[in-house]
């Protein structure tokens, strides 16, 4: 079959519709007969292992569910299953030559808005290539591009290693770590893209390369922190570090009255010099109605790598603050920590096919006069029962190991590494209804700006780009510093002219 042809088929389905497919049997039938043609020259090409599904195929309804369906929904005619970097090759180098617009996914948690922009292309699903090694130096591991959290945790536990991974089991290793990689892990050894050794990245033409220090290291410079907009990611290199104990955990409840007392506390240990470089500060505001009908309540966790004594100081702090319960955990390893902090495959962080989203901001500090306002609006939304399994991220996770890199080093903005206060209301509620969207957006921006409000003079609003609801504008996601704004705009340019990576808070050509 003639390339054109295929093209041409292609092209005339693109405005057909990919979520519903009941009311249209006959439509639907004749459109997959359209993509089956259209991929008729892909398929050979593809490893015994890849795949291509079509919407009438049986995986299809499956592999279009997200954790934030169905508020994002990118729009995909085909999927490719690809099980091997040549796989993502073939797909990209296909998708490009005729224009096809193409997202490579993994987790499949990412909630910024602007993933709708997708105009009906190819889902480039990573999740068969999931291999994890711990190199034989013991000092690096190597992850395959669609590899999970729990899968990377588990494997490296085996060897009794670890490294900087995000903060919830079901988020892909990559995903994070193209925009920095918040980790329970970073006060001692950086964000996540700080241990990148190297990465093995398709490019916008369909092209493999190796980016690290020595093998194009501009483009290593720019996939840590914006790597979203450069390639597709396959594999990378993390350092690898042995476990040096088992962890301590005490999580507190509190009344909602406690707000400011237990914010005073961790901006004092939080900002103490002697801070342990293993001790991790993380909260929610959230509504448990057998305890408190009316209000939300603060469950905080403080997490310390190492033995109970030594933590004990820092227990007691918030045991002082008056806590309505005191849960305890010792001796918790790294598989366990991941229930006890409720970021296990289980928890309500890992939920799939429910609308979710943001309104992250990052904070030099704690204002309490700013965070009550914002509680008081948290309180108000989730008194509405749409939006009443909501909750208020107050995140600390320490910022020795971040700030002691060269901040030069890397694409992130400078605000990612000099503010250790991450807040973020999630959002959650069900349906597809417009009104509901809105009032959550409306919702959550009111809790930004109220945050935003607390800044110190001459502090600049900053959201962490994995957490941006998708109408962040540039500076705000990626820094204020014009030198490094343009150095990414520049390189942009080079790696990606047409832009086939514009769907995830994309670095704009100009």
């Amino acid at each position: 079959m003639r390339l054109s042809v295929i093209l041409a088929t292609w092209l005339s389905s693109r405005g057909a519709r990919t979520h519903t497919l009941g009311p249209v049997e006959q439509a639907v039938a004749a459109r997959a007969n359209h993509l089956s043609a259209a991929t008729t020259y892909l398929k050979p090409l593809l490893s015994q292992n890849a795949s291509v599904i079509l919407p009438l195929d049986h995986d299809w309804d499956a592999l279009q569910i997200r954790g934030t369906s169905p508020r994002v929904h990118p729009k995909f005619n085909a999927i490719v299953e690809a099980a091997t970097e040549d796989d993502v090759q073939k797909t990209v180098q296909y998708a490009s030559k005729f224009g096809i617009p193409f997202l490579a996914v993994s987790g499949t948690h990412g909630w910024t808005k602007t993933l709708n922009n997708l105009p009906y292309g190819i889902q480039i699903n990573m999740r068969k290539i999931n291999s994890v090694v711990v190199d034989p130096s013991g000092d690096t591991a190597t992850i395959g591009g669609g590899a999970l959290q729990w899968e990377a945790n588990r494997a490296l536990y085996a060897k009794n290693k670890q490294t900087v991974t995000a903060l919830c089991e079901c988020v892909s290793i990559v995903g994070p770590m193209l925009a920095g990689g918040h980790s329970m892990l970073q006060a001692r050894h950086g964000y996540i893209l700080d241990n990148l050794v190297s990465a093995r990245v398709v490019l916008a033409n369909g092209s493999a390369v190796t980016a690290s220090s020595s093998s194009n290291p501009d483009l290593f410079w720019g996939l840590r922190g914006a790597g979203h907009s450069f390639g597709i990611v396959t594999s990378l290199q993390l350092k690898a570090y042995d476990i040096p104990s088992n962890w301590t955990v005490y999580t507190f409840i509190y009344n909602s009255d406690k707000l400011e007392a237990v914010l005073d506390v961790v901006n004092e240990v939080d900002g103490n010099a002697m801070r342990p470089a293993n001790l991790v500060l993380s909260g929610v505001g959230t509504r448990i109605p057998p305890m408190d009908l009316h209000n939300p309540l603060i469950v905080y966790t403080v997490s310390y790598q190492g033995p109970e004594a030594e933590a004990a100081p820092y227990f007691a702090r918030f045991k002082a603050i008056g806590p309505i319960t005191i849960k305890p955990a010792t001796n918790v390893n790294n598989v366990e920590l991941y229930k006890i902090n409720q970021n296990s495959l289980d928890s309500a962080a890992c939920t799939r096919n429910k609308n979710s989203m943001g309104s992250g901001v990052s904070l030099p500090i704690w204002n309490t006069t700013a965070a009550r306002a914002a509680f008081d609006i948290f309180t108000k939304m989730t008194s509405d029962p749409r939006f009443s399994q909501s909750v208020f991220l107050l995140e600390n996770y320490g910022m020795q190991g971040v700030r002691a890199v060269n901040a030069s080093s890397t694409s992130l903005s400078l605000e990612e590494r000099q503010y250790p206060v991450v807040a973020n209301p999630t959002i959650w509620w069900n349906g597809s209804a417009a009104i509901g969207q809105a009032d959550a957006e409306a919702y959550g921006e009111q809790i930004r700006q109220a945050l935003f409000s607390g800044l110190p003079k001459g502090a600049n609003k900053h959201t962490y780009v994995n957490y941006a609801v998708g109408t962040e504008n540039f500076n705000q996601m990626y820094g204020y510093d014009t030198t490094r704004l343009q150095r990414l705009k520049t390189l942009k340019k080079v790696y990606d002219p047409s832009n086939r990576f514009g769907f995830y808070n994309p670095v704009p050509l100009v």
